[in-house]
This record gives structure tokens, sequence and C-alpha cells, in this order.
């Protein structure tokens, strides 16, 4: 495959070898199992014959007539005449009949069939596979008692009866039950009655169980890969891992080849991918990614995950990825996280990560420092003493990055802990100490070995109102108040290797330090004053309506900065707002809001509407930050029929007056066969220059399946719409 160039010629030829896999995915519902009609039951060694004549000759012939049935175990045969050998327990037939078993019902014009060793053989014949979904006719078809079955010059479809929207017509077809697969010789595949595809060998599933070979290819045309066509190749290794491999092939970059795989143990978990561009025409040079996750456990205690992602150049993905989101990655992760959990209170950590900056056409992409290595230590009491527990944090982390400050950061703090709940009312208070020293190298101005030694207070309390409305819901009113104190201790020469500012949002209300990392401690004399309302289902508990508001007051202006950032002013902060509702059965809002109170302006706000029920999944979300962006996304999935259904998605900034990124899918599906298509056409950088692509992918069900179409293209459920 690597020296060809324009995969259209791949459909005009006849494959020397083909075989479809079947996985163990999700995939959308196939065709109900064909009725074989109400199956025989007599014991196995016992022969029922009905008839409405019966003649008998010498060696144990019989020759019976109308209306012929004859019953053994789980088979039957229906004929209009049947002549039966008691000796040899053989059966001939040599008028139309029909056999029925558990597994297939068979029509012929002739048939033969031996009871010792259930095996038989019909001409001129119609099929029907009920646990496979499958049908058929065959000049012949020949029985074993393993459930084999064997036919010569067969038409082959899951299609229901009526529809011949594809089949397999064939010279030979082998069908083997005990390693559910079907074999087909000179074979060719017909969609509508045009023959698209011929290959001497042809090996399909027919159950559910994996196994390997070709996957059904995808088709599409992007302004930055060309004609763009992959056609993977799935490989069951073993019960517990197994791999896709894809070939693809780009008229405008090349031909490329990636490798995926999964594996599972006992005591742990992983996937890879790989993806290799020997020759990308535009960029002049070979390309490629690859990608390695495993968790797992070593030992009880011991456990070990691994994340490592690294693409040849930061364009990568930009230019070859097909993923909707990849587009909007700025760094891959690499790193190695050691955990021990002692069967005491402590927990040992250590971690090695490095991150690979990619390139972004919106955003400035630092580059991190990387952390070789981190350790860390945290330890708790396990009893209380007067609802009093006790507890360290440790850490030591090694910042390198070139050309820049590096160096060792220790931080120890060790800390006190109350809390009591008493239902009604709860209270909690904690006490820290920390101490933090660093080792720089590198470093142009200032000490090599600054320190910051300072104590960390918090008190949390609030009370908790039940009331029971007229519906026998439940209602909770939840004020709460917590006070911060950290003093003031200038960290203006103390490096920035791992700190960033927070976003300010409801839980941060509530947070000891309004900075990521611990390169900055903010301080702070400040009072959060907050209040929840919740309105809870009285049947299952679950939360139907939530929705809090609270403050910050700061006693003391908050001087501790990070460089080129200002201080928080003394009084009052934004106030903040967020509501959470379960409006009706699949349909819920969120909204996040903060007011300032300077200006009279909100100077943030986020809200979303999802819709999930029967198929139907909806989207919508709007998004504003002072000054930054304004956008709202809409997304939409839903079945317009049986057979139809429409996707579709568009992101919007409002402030630019222009799309983001659009979407849009359509999918038809039957029992037979599906055909979905795809349009996407997204921004690539502030010049507003557009990228845009059509992607197509036919199902045959039956012979392939894999995927679950096309909630893929949509925002999962694990994250808001339009987040970040």
């Amino acid at each position: 495959m690597a020296s060809l160039r324009r995969f259209p010629l791949l459909l005009l030829l006849g494959l020397p070898a083909l075989a479809l896999a079947q996985n163990d995915e999700p995939a959308p519902a196939m065709c109900q199992q064909l009725d074989l009609g109400t199956l025989p039951s007599s014991p196995l060694d016992k022969l029922v014959l009905t008839a409405d004549s019966l003649r008998a000759e010498r060696q144990g012939l019989a020759d019976l007539a109308g209306s012929v049935r004859l019953r053994l175990g789980d088979k039957e045969f229906v004929s209009d005449a049947l002549q039966y050998n008691d000796e040899l327990r053989r059966i001939q037939i040599n008028k139309a009949s029909q056999f029925r078993s558990e597994d297939y019902l068979i029509r012929a014009e002739r048939a033969q069939f031996d009871l010792n060793s259930e095996e038989g053989l019909f001409e001129d014949s119609e099929f029907t596979l009920g646990k496979v979904g499958a049908r058929g006719s065959a000049r012949s078809i020949q029985l074993s008692r393993a459930g084999e079955a064997s036919a010569q010059e067969i038409s082959y479809t899951s299609c229901s009866p009526g529809d011949n929207s594809w089949t397999i017509t064939a010279g030979r077809l082998y069908l083997n039950r005990e390693e559910g697969l079907g074999t087909a010789r000179n074979a060719t595949i017909r969609i509508a009655g045009v023959p698209v595809l011929y290959t001497p060998y042809l090996q399909f599933p027919i159950d559910d169980r994996r196994r390997s070979g070709l996957l059904f290819p995808s088709l599409g045309s992007d302004s930055r890969t060309g004609i763009d066509f992959a056609w993977p190749i799935y490989l069951n290794l073993a019960p517990n891992y197994d791999a896709i491999l894809t070939p693809r092939m780009m008229s405008d970059r090349g031909n490329q080849v990636a490798l995926a795989g999964r594996y599972l143990l006992p005591r742990a978990e992983g996937r890879s991918r790989f993806e290799y561009l020997a020759d990308d025409q535009q960029f002049g040079r070979s390309r490629g990614s690859s990608e390695f996750v495993h968790n797992g456990l070593l030992s009880s205690r011991l456990a070990l995950e691994i994340n490592y992602a690294e693409v040849s150049d930061p364009n990568y993905f930009e230019d070859l990825s097909r993923v909707v989101d990849f587009s909007s990655l700025t760094h891959l992760e690499r790193s190695a996280r050691l955990t021990y959990q002692s069967p005491g209170a402590y927990t040992v950590q250590a971690l090695v990560q490095d991150f690979q900056p990619l390139a972004s056409a919106f955003t400035a992409v630092d580059d991190p420092y990387r952390r070789l290595p981190e350790l860390r230590f945290d330890a708790l009491t396990r009893e209380d003493w007067h609802d009093t527990r006790a507890g360290i944090s440790a850490q030591a982390v090694n910042f390198t990055r070139p050309d820049s400050v590096e160096g060792l950061r220790q931080t120890v703090q060790p800390y006190v802990r109350y809390s009591r709940d008493l239902g009604a009312m709860f209270g909690r208070a904690q006490l820290d100490l920390n101490h933090t020293r660093y080792q720089l190298s590198n470093n142009s101005t200032g000490d090599d070995n600054p320190e910051r030694t300072l104590p960390i207070f918090s008190a949390d309390a609030g009370l908790r109102f039940y009331k029971f409305d007229n519906g026998g819901g439940l209602q909770l009113l939840e004020p709460r108040l917590f006070y911060l104190y950290v003093p003031y201790r200038e960290q203006d020469t103390l490096p920035v290797f791992d700190t960033g500012e927070t976003d300010y949002d409801v839980p941060r209300l509530f947070a000891r330090n309004r900075f990521s990392g611990l390169d900055r401690i903010a301080d702070a004399n400040q009072l959060t004053t907050a209040l929840t309302w919740r309105q809870l289902d009285a049947g299952t508990g679950a939360t139907r309506l939530a929705a809090s508001f609270g403050q910050i007051y700061r006693f003391e202006e908050s001087r501790v900065t990070l460089p080129d950032a200002g201080s928080l002013d003394a009084g009052s902060s934004d106030y903040l707002a967020g509501l959470e509702m379960r409006l009706m059965q699949g349909l819920s809002a969120t909204s996040t809001l903060q007011w300032s109170p300077d200006s009279g302006r909100f100077s943030r706000t986020g809200m979303a509407l999802r819709y999930r029920n029967d198929g139907l999944r909806g989207d919508l979300a709007y998004r504003f930050r002072q000054g930054l962006l304004e956008q709202t996304d809409l997304s939409l999935s839903a079945p317009v029929s049986s057979a139809w259904r429409l996707a579709g998605r568009l992101r919007r900034s409002l402030r630019d007056n222009r799309s983001l990124d659009a979407l849009a899918g359509v999918e038809y599906e039957t029992c037979c066969w599906a055909l979905r298509g795809s349009y996407r056409r997204y921004l690539v950088n502030s010049a507003g220059e557009f990228n845009s692509g059509v992607y197509l992918q036919l199902e045959l069900k039956g012979l392939s399946r894999f995927g679950a179409g096309f909630d893929e293209l949509l925002p999962g459920d694990d994250r808001p719409l339009g987040d970040d």
C-alpha cells in the first residue's frame, strides 16, 4: 500500500484476500433474529412420523405421502412426500421440503439427511440462519453434526426478506458455527445489485465474537489533506489485548500508517497509538506521533501510572488529525507516577513529568517546567482525638527548563485539623505551617537559596435548615461562613515554576490559596459569606435545584502577586452565583455568574442547557469573559425517523462576529446497512483562515461492525459544552 498515491483505484481492483472483522465495541441495533417458527420438541431418541399415507417396502424402506412431518429432537422435516430408511436412518426427499432446527430453516427442492451422523444435503435451496440474522439461496447446502454448513453457488445477506440492499455471491461458502466465521470463495460484494468488490477469499463474522479482519473504510476530503481514505484492520491478538492497524492515503500528503492497541491485565490496563507518515508532500519530511497510557497495580499497595505522548512537530495535529478537539491542544504530557499507599495513614508518591509544546494560532504557548523528579509524602493520623487530627504534607521537586532559572523546591507543611458535623450545623478549622526552601541555578538576580515560612489558618462553619414542601420534596438552606488568615510574606524574589492564578468561581470562595502551585501563597485576611439552597427529590434524594450565592470581603489588601500582575484591594470582591437545575426528565441547566459591584456589570458568565432522552441529545451554551471572549456553542443529535439521524455543532464568537467551528452530520441506518456523512469547517488561525472537510462511511450489517457513530462528533457528558 505504501506505493499507492491515489486510492480510487483500490475500489476497482480484485483484492487477493479479504477478511472482515468483528470486535466487542457497542454497535447500532442489528436486525432482529429471523423467525424460524415454533421449534419442534421431541425426545432425542424418539422418531415421530406423521403422514396421510404410508407404504412400507422391503429392507426397512417406507414411502410417506401427504402432509408428511418427521421430528427427532430439535429437527423437523415437512414435505408432501418423503422416503425413510429405518435400517440406515436416512431420509430422501425428491419434492419441495422444509427443514427446521435450532439454527437453520432451509427450503429445498431435494434433500437427503442421515439421522445417525446428522449430516444432510439440500439442493436448490433457500435458507435462514435465525441466530445469525442472515438468509440467502444456494444451489446446494451440506450440513454437519457440528453445525457447520457448506454451500455452493450461494447468495448471502443479513438484510430482511425482500430487501437485498447488499449481498455476497460466491462459488462456495463455509459457515463454521463453532468458530463463528463465514468463509466465501470467489466472492463478490454487491450493493443494490451492483458489484463493487471481488475477492477470491472472503471471511466475515457470523456472531458477536471478536476476530481479526477488515473494518469498514472511511472516505473524505479535507482542505489540508486532500482526498482522505482510511481502511482500518482489526487484529484480535488475544482475549486480553487487541490492535487496529490503519493504512491512510491522503492525496495531498502521502501515505500514513497508524497502529492503535489496548490491553487488559489482571491488575492493569492500557492503550497505545503510533502514527507514521513517511514523506509529507507538503511538509517535506517524515512526520509521526506516539501515545502510551498505562494504569495498574504493581502490588496491593503500589500503583503505577504512565502517560506519554509525542509528535514529530508542533503542527502535527493541526495538519493531520481527524479528531475534532485535537486542534485545541497546546501541550502533550509525558509523565510516570508511582504511588504507595501504606496500610497505615501515609502515602508516598514519585513523579517525573515533561511537556511538549504544540503550535497554536490563537494563544501564546509557553514551555512548562519539567519535574525531574517530584517526591511527595502525605500523612494523616487515623484516629480522631476530640474531633482533631494531625497531618503533614512534604514535597521536593526538581524543576528544569533550558535557558531558565532552575532548581529544587522543598516544602514541608504540618497541620492540625478540627472537624465536627452535627447534621443541623458543622464546624471545621485548620492550622498549617508552610516552610518552603529553594536551591536555584541559572539565577542571575537574587538569592540562590531563598526561603519562606508562614502560617495558614482557616475556619469554616455553617447551618442547615430543612423543610419538606407540599410535593414531598426536601428543601435545604445552608448559610456558610469561611474565614482565612495568612500573613504577608514578600515573595517577589521567589521563582515561578508551576504557579498561576486560578479562576474565580463558586468553589474558589472557600479556597485556602488563590494561586495554583506553591511558588506563591497569597496573604489573606478575609471572610467569605455564602448561601446555598437545594431542593431534593423525596424518592431518590437527587438534587432537583441548587442555587449558591457568595462574596469575599477582604479586611486587608492582598499584596502577594505574580510577575506583571496587580494586588487585590481591601473590601468586597465580585459577587458569585451558581445555579444547577433539573427542569424535567433528561433536561438540565447550569449557570455561573460573576457580578462586579464597581462597574455594575457582569464580568464573567457561563450558561448551559443540556438534554438527553430517547436518543435525542441537545446542548446550548453561552460563555462571556469581559474583554476576552463572548461565545455560543450549540450541538444537536436527533433521530428524525426510524432510519434517519442528524447531528450538528456550531461554535460562534459573538465578539468577532464569526463562526469558530461548524460541524454537520447525517446518518441513514437500517437493520441491513448504514451510511454516515459529516462536514466540518473550523477556524485554524487568528488571520481568519478556515479548514474544511467532508467524510463518508458505509457499513454493511452482518459483515463488520466497529464504532458508535455520530456521538464522537459532539461534546461528551463528562465536560460542559464549550468548556475550555
